[in-house]
Parts: structure tokens; sequence; C-alpha cells
């Protein structure tokens, strides 16, 4: 049976390489080795599970929230008010313009969404500067896309594997957030220096670069009024990281927001309960700053939580679909038996390289990792290094992603720029390795 099982893996991986829907693949490969482990009524059961776990309820209010800045226009306030300063110096605009990417994802939980967000700001000063559209292209993937996400104790692959998992979704995010910190630094700085000569592209890649049409048109931007940054609009997008970051290291006067409500159906949310305080208060307070707009804002927070349970929890769904027919055909505990139980070198090579690997050819960081932490994490013992795994394989999802030609937000920046997606991505990559090697050496060394 176990071959068997690794026969619907590839079958799997090969559909899911080709395009087909990542959900639709999950889903059907694991009611299949369900089925033919004799137990179907596990995927429907463990389906009925994961619809109400208690994971949906933080990742639902943090994607309603960042509908909410978009209604509200405060994403767009924190992008100009962050590249500001780099309009007075122009040798800044490169690494600045990459670090302002990744604050904003931060903020702004989708990489398409925050480079949607800065590109028609941030491309110009580039070109101004003298950089060409190859370099301000992979610039902007790389700061959208490195992990600004993971920097916020709601985002949504943490969140989504200490649901899975049970692992604490703050002790994930304390190994993962110094990790993607030092990455990105180390990353930026690699591709500044090593792009400081901004005529540095070869004749040959200026050859392809005219040759190529655009994989997406887009949009010329329409002629506004510039816009005057708001301060305290700019602001919202940071005030729940901020209160979530200060509660979870232990600040008194912020405890009552991770404070539970007495009662047993209150213990199993004591985990959801201060990321949906926080994204209801920043909510709130979005709403007091654009008090005329409070109907869309209204409605912008419903509508964001349901694309978030259409997009991501779905997505998590049919993960732990697909997780459940493996542990039904015995594949996740002979995988935990041959990696000695989830400790050791093999075991964060796997822990790394299975998400990179399967994120570099899908386009997508959250289904390999979700993958990864319903196959393998799901199946460990709390005495065990879960929590090492699970960070490793958080950030080694988003690197596969930034480097994927495929995947959504190397497709976007390439049609703004109008260069092959290839191309974007060969010029990221030195930069990339260098930033993933140093944040999987800091996450696995802060074990």
């Amino acid at each position: 049976m176990l071959f068997v099982a690794f026969l619907i893996i590839a079958a799997t991986v090969y559909l899911m390489v080709r395009r087909v829907e990542v959900r639709l693949a999950l889903l059907g490969a694991g009611l299949l080795m369900a089925t033919l482990a004799g137990k179907p009524l596990a995927v429907f059961d463990t389906f009925t599970s994961a619809m109400v776990a208690a994971m949906v309820a933080p990742i639902c209010a943090a994607m309603g929230f960042a509908a909410v800045l978009k209604a509200t226009g405060c994403d767009r306030h924190l992008v100009h008010l962050l590249l500001v300063p780099l309009r007075r110096v122009q040798w800044t605009v490169l690494p600045g313009g990459m670090l302002a990417a990744y604050l904003v994802n931060l903020a702004v939980p989708s990489q398409t969404s925050t480079a949607a967000a800065l590109g028609p700001v941030l491309m110009p000063l580039l070109l101004a500067a003298g950089t060409g559209p190859e370099i301000a292209g992979a610039a902007l993937i790389l700061g959208a896309s490195f992990g600004g996400d993971l920097l916020s104790p709601a985002a949504q692959d943490v969140l989504a594997v200490s649901g899975v998992t049970g692992l604490s979704a703050p002790a994930l995010s304390a190994r993962v957030i110094p990790a993607s910190i030092a990455g990105a630094l180390t990353a930026f700085a690699v591709f500044a220096l090593g792009n400081r000569r901004t005529k540095a592209t070869s004749k040959d890649d200026e050859a392809a670069e005219a040759s190529v049409s655009p994989v997406v048109t887009a949009p010329p931007a329409e002629e506004a009024a510039p816009l005057r940054p708001s301060i305290i609009k700019a602001l919202v997008p940071l005030v729940p990281i901020v209160l979530l970051l200060l509660a979870y290291a232990g600040w008194e006067p912020l405890q009552w927001l991770r404070q539970v409500p007495p009662g047993d159906d209150w213990e199993r949310l004591k985990g959801a309960l201060p990321v949906v305080r926080a994204m209801l208060l920043g909510t709130l307070l979005a709403a007091v700053v654009s008090w005329r707009e409070v109907t869309q804002i209204t409605r912008s927070l419903f509508e964001g939580m349901g694309v978030a349970y259409g997009s991501i929890i779905s997505l998590t769904i049919t993960a732990q679909c697909f997780g459940a027919g493996l542990a039904a055909l015995g594949v996740s505990g002979a995988l935990v038996r041959l990696l000695g139980g989830g400790s050791g070198p093999v075991a964060y090579l796997l822990a790394a390289g299975f998400p990179w690997a399967l994120a570099t050819l899908s386009g997508s960081g959250s289904g390999p990792v979700l993958t990864f932490a319903q196959t393998f994490l799901a199946r460990l013992g709390s005495g065990h290094d879960a929590v090492t795994l699970g960070a490793l394989a958080c950030l080694a999802g988003a690197f596969g992603r930034t480097m994927s030609p495929v995947a959504a937000v190397v497709i976007y920046t390439s049609g703004l720029v109008g260069v092959s997606p290839i191309l974007l991505v060969r010029r990221l990559l030195p930069a990339l390795l260098c930033g993933a090697a140093v944040a999987l050496a800091v996450a696995i060394a802060r074990r």
C-alpha cells in the first residue's frame, strides 16, 4: 500500500505542476487514498472538522482587516509614507524600496496585492534613479514576497500550521520572525550591492528583454492628484500587529488581549482570540479615521473574510484531507519512523526542501507548507522539535514562491515591467539564496 500511496503522491505533485487546481488535487488524492484503505469517511470527517477549526477565525479576521485597509486607502498611505524618504536620496531607492515592500507585506498579507500597491509608486522612482526594468522588477518581487507577512503574529501560514498541528502560534512566530528579518536584510543587502551599478544589464539580457512580450499586460496607471500621506492612516495597518507583538512579549497593560473568557467552550479559541480582537480593534480605528466610509468598511470586512475562507481556509481543509488519506494508508507514520521521529539534519532538510521545491513548481507557498504540516508535523509527538520544523517549512514556502516563474506575484510584476518572469527570477536568485541560507540557519540555531 505504501508503494500505491507514493504513486498517488507523485501524481498529485505532477497535477499541481501542471497547474491543476491545488485544492482539487489534494482533495481528490486524499479521498482516493482513504478509499483504498477502506476508510473514505476519514476524509469526510476531516473535512467537517477543518471547516470549523479554531484557526478559521483569526485568518478570516486578518484578511477582513486587509480588505478594510484597501477600502479606506490606509495601505496606500502606508506605502507613500514609507517611500517619502527615498525620494530625497537616490542611492537609497533600491534597498529602501525592497524594505518598504517587505514592511507593506507585513500589513497586507497578499504578495500580489503588496506588489500592486507599491509597484505604481516605486517603479517610477527606481527607473528615474537609472535602474533598469529587470532590476526594478526583481527588487519588487524580492521585497514583496520574501516573507514580510510572516512577521505578523496573524500570519496566515503560521496560524494554519498551528491549527493543523496544535503547535503554539506565538512559539512559531518567535522562531520565524528573527529568522525572516535576518534573511531579508541579508538578501536586500546582497541584491543592492550586486546591482549597485544600475547599467550592469548585459547586452544579451537587453536583447532578451526587448524581444519579450509581457505575460500579463498591466493597465496603465491613471493620472490622479498626488496623494498627501496621512500619518494617522498610515499607522492604522500597524496597530493590530504592534498590539499582538507587545501582548505576546508579556507587556502587562496588554494582557487583556490574551485573556480567555471562563468556560470550556472558549478554551479551544485561546489562540484565536488575541488575533481576532486585535484585527477588530484595527477595523474600528480605520472606521474612526474614515468615518464617512463606515458602510463600505463594514461591507469590506465581511467580504474579505469570505475571500479568506474561499482562498485560504479551503486550502487548509483540503491539505488536512490529503493528510488524512496519507494517515489512512500508513504513510505518515512510516515517514516519522524513517526520519527518527522528526529530529536531526534529515528532518530539517525535509522541512525546508519539500515545501521549497513544491512551492517553486506550483507557485503557491501556503499549499506546500500545509501539505507538509498535515503529512508530517501533525504526526509528531510534543517531545520532538516540531516548532523548528514548522518554522523552516513556513520560511521555505515563501522562498520557493519567490523564485517560482508561475507565482502570481512574479507574473504580475513581469507584466508591470515588461520583462520575462524567468529573467526576473534569475536576477533575484543569488540574493534570495543568500538570504534564505541565513534565515534557515537562524531558525535552526534558535531551537
